[in-house]
């Protein structure tokens, strides 16, 4: 039986409504402390410099209530709360709301922000140890 195969009598019963499933998708970003990966497991993440911020991100670039990443019938997108610096994604400036693909570069105020995408929480990435060489085929957005 494969992943999301379901045993008979365990899936949701004809006329019901499914739950909403929450997905869990991974941001990287460089930390005082080094590289982090973050995994977010949870529909809507706000984004800011305040502690009670879901990603309270400490630097003077970033406003208190800077930015919402959410998750959407039509995939994740970010919203720019009016901060003073802006957000951008790969480099241009966005204004509203504005979807997000895998391998894109945001920047909340001046800090990066790489955006991996979704994960599969019974297979997350795992670290490869590169010793000699490596050949990736990469997944580049589309500007």
């Amino acid at each position: 039986m494969g992943v999301g195969d379901s045993i008979s009598g365990t899936g949701p019963k004809p006329g019901k409504p499914r739950a909403a499933m929450v997905k869990t998708f991974m941001i990287a970003m460089a930390s005082e402390v080094g590289p982090r990966l973050l995994a977010f497991n949870m529909n809507n993440v706000l984004v800011g410099r305040m502690p009670d911020n879901h990603l309270a991100i400490n630097h003077a670039s970033v406003s208190r209530r800077h930015a919402t990443i959410s998750i959407t019938p039509k995939g994740v997108v970010i919203e720019d709360m009016n901060s003073q610096n802006g957000v951008t994604i790969n480099g241009s400036a966005i204004h509203g709301t504005a979807n997000i693909r895998p391998g894109d570069i945001i920047r909340i105020g001046h800090v990066p922000l790489f955006y991996f995408g979704f994960i599969n929480q019974q297979r997350p990435p795992e670290q490869e140890l590169v010793e000699n060489s490596i050949q990736i085929t990469p997944i580049v957005p589309t500007l």
